[in-house]
């Protein structure tokens, strides 16, 4: 949620309501999606236009948490799961001015690229951090969560100015990654109530709802408070508020005063206001005990197993549960469970062609067929034509023989990997490193489906993920594969790269790292369109994949795509032959590097001449595999 003005209005009076603190030896409750959002913010540098530079944001997210752990301070992430009915109104108000804000003219910062937040949760996981995914919004369980470790809560929304328990404002932490010691100011609600006459801490629900927030309009006790509609200052409505509770006998007669004159909305007005007292006197905290699995919590779980309880159900299967709590399953799920519906990412695209996303309904066809069942038909919300906002209807559709989302983890891996192949239109699928097998079927789908099998940005994709996947990871990651037994030619390729080449490759791509100028805007949206449809693409086929319990290895999407990388790219090859570039100049006498990039593009083109275009559902449960012609004549560059 978010109450607004309240935040400007206690830093313009900083001095008064915040203290000096360092943070160590302590536990942190940390909103994750906030903390994700800021942080890009700080280091997004003019990345956003290109649809987002994960690896620097990757490294950022480390680095925090490094820091962290270096001050003896655990943090423990917890994270919004599903929109809620009751906000869906601010969800397309937002959607609509995000439309607005990026189809009229280029932003940066102001968009958070797909997966800003989502690769938080792999970094999480490989570090053994204590996190949590939420069913629907957190705030109520980061208060709850805090109240019981008696720790502070990390965020930026402004509810948690309205509540008792310690909160440090991100933007009031001194962020040294380098440092051994956190320095931040700490808010303490107290000094702010002292401020305005002295009301005890059990009115703040009451303070909350009679300043407005995302359930409660702004305007709707204008006249009880003596305000003018459209009155947005905070220290004024502060003023009267308090003078006004200050003459009710208690917090009931407080609480009937001001719905009495809401004859159209009272019942409305008053279910909100008891949700918010509600959140605010719980100290029952949902997730609690997942939290203290992790083996940094161990020291805190004797001290709190009176307060323990049972894990919140969700409405998932049991087997997924424990991977949606780890963020390995998208809260996207949770939405479309609850809700029945999706609400599309507003990003940086062409706004004279289509929605970047109508490129990914097959998949959500498939998604909506697991999650809800056959005959169903999911409305959906995003941009429709040009800046307009429109709902789509897109209709669940099952394979055949249909297996319960219950029960697919206990079926065949063939049957779980051959749902995606049939989905993209392929037979069977191998020869490359198991890493790499979800983002090159991805790039297949993508390059069928948006008729780009022998665009500029093919082959900008495979440079970029052979310049993470391999040129920057020469030392480590190749030694993995020497231990594959029946390598294919892509792998067998990868395990002679030689280190110099890898060395002189990044000299050679150097240049291509900067942030590239986008003042040719035919150009720009000729080239970042489709890339904005590719990460579609792998942000539902990830969905898709882990609902199948991973046949493939996840996408860590850091090791696929850097935007300004690969817009970059395409610059450089929208007047020459791809082929001759990436051979003649970026691995010209490369000789290993070479090798790699021509087995991988005859892979992709081998299975884009053996791709069908037209997308069937399963007619088996295995089926049997055949032999694809390979290109023997594939003309090499010169």
């Amino acid at each position: 949620m978010g109450i607004p003005g309240l935040t400007s209005f206690i830093k313009n009076n900083s001095t008064q309501y915040f203290e000096n603190h360092q943070l160590t030896d302590t536990l942190v409750i940390i909103d994750g999606y906030a903390l994700t959002n800021f942080l890009y913010r700080m280091h997004e540098n003019q990345t956003s236009a290109f649809g987002g530079d994960y690896d620097i944001m990757a490294t950022v997210y480390i680095d925090f948490i490094n820091l962290f752990l270096r001050c003896k301070v655990i943090p423990i992430f917890v994270f919004d799961g599903a929109y809620e009915q009751r906000k869906i109104e601010t969800i397309i108000n937002r959607m609509s001015q995000r439309i607005q804000l990026y189809g009229n003219q280029i932003k940066t910062s102001d968009c958070m690229p797909y997966f800003g937040s989502d690769i938080l949760f792999d970094i999480l996981n490989d570090m053994d951090i204590p996190h949590v995914n939420c069913d629907f919004e957190a705030d109520a369980e980061i208060v709850a969560m805090a109240k019981l470790l008696k720790c502070p809560v990390i965020s930026r929304d402004s509810d948690f100015y309205m509540n008792t328990v310690p909160y440090i404002p991100l933007d009031m932490i001194t962020l040294d990654f380098k440092s051994t010691m956190i320095n931040c100011r700490l808010y303490k609600v107290e000094k702010l109530l002292n401020e305005f006459g002295g009301l005890h801490t059990s009115y703040l629900p009451l303070i909350a709802a009679l300043l407005g927030n995302d359930y409660i309009r702004q305007d709707t006790f204008s006249s009880l408070l003596r305000l003018r509609p459209g009155t947005f200052n905070c220290g004024l409505k502060l003023k009267r508020i308090t003078e006004w509770l200050r003459r009710q006998k208690d917090i009931n007669n407080a609480l009937y005063n001001m719905t009495y004159n809401l004859p159209h909305s009272r019942d409305y007005v008053n279910n909100q206001i008891k949700n918010i007292m509600k959140e605010y006197k719980n100290t029952d905290s949902k997730y609690l005990t997942f939290v203290l699995q992790y083996k940094r919590m161990a020291k805190y779980q004797d001290g709190l197993k009176n307060y323990l309880k049972p894990n919140e159900k969700t409405i998932l299967p049991l087997w997924l549960e424990n991977n949606y709590r780890k963020g390995t399953i998208n809260s996207e799920v949770m939405t479309i469970l609850t809700l029945k519906k999706i609400f599309f990412k507003v990003q940086i695209e062409d706004y004279q062609k289509p929605p970047y996303y109508e490129v990914s309904f097959k998949i959500l066809e498939v998604i909506f067929g697991l999650l809800i069942g056959k005959n169903y038909t999911v409305p959906t919300l995003g941009r429709k034509n040009g800046l307009n906002t429109g709902q789509y209807k897109i209709k669940s559709r099952i394979t055949n023989p249909y297996v319960p989302l219950a029960d697919i983890n206990k079926t065949d891996l063939e049957y779980r990997k051959n749902m995606i192949l049939n989905l993209i239109g392929i037979k069977n699928f191998n020869g490359v490193p198991k890493e790499w097998e979800l983002f090159v079927l991805i790039l297949i789908y993508w390059a069928i489906q948006t008729n780009s099998k022998k665009s500029t940005h093919v082959y900008a994709l495979i440079v970029c993920a052979m310049t993470f996947n391999i040129i920057k990871k020469i030392d480590t990651d190749n030694k993995t594969l020497e231990n594959v037994t029946n390598k294919s030619i892509i792998e067998e390729n990868i395990i002679k790269v030689k280190k110099e080449d890898c060395e002189q490759a990044k000299i050679n791509l150097k240049n291509y790292f900067c942030v590239g100028q986008y003042n040719n805007k035919p150009l720009y949206y000729k080239i970042i369109h489709p890339f904005a449809q590719f990460q579609s693409c792998v942000y539902f086929f990830m969905i898709l994949n882990s609902l199948l319990d991973f046949p493939y290895d996840q996408c860590r999407i850091e090791n696929f795509f850097k935007g300004s990388l690969l817009y970059n790219l395409c610059v450089k090859m929208e007047h020459t032959n791809p082929e001759v570039f990436i051979s003649q100049q970026l691995f010209y006498k490369l000789d290993s590097l070479n090798k790699v990039y021509e087995s991988i593009i005859n892979h992709v083109e081998m299975q884009l001449l053996g791709s069908k275009r037209k997308i069937v559902p399963s007619s088996s449960r295995s089926p049997k595999p055949k032999d694809k012609k390979r290109l023997n004549n594939r003309k090499k560059p010169v």
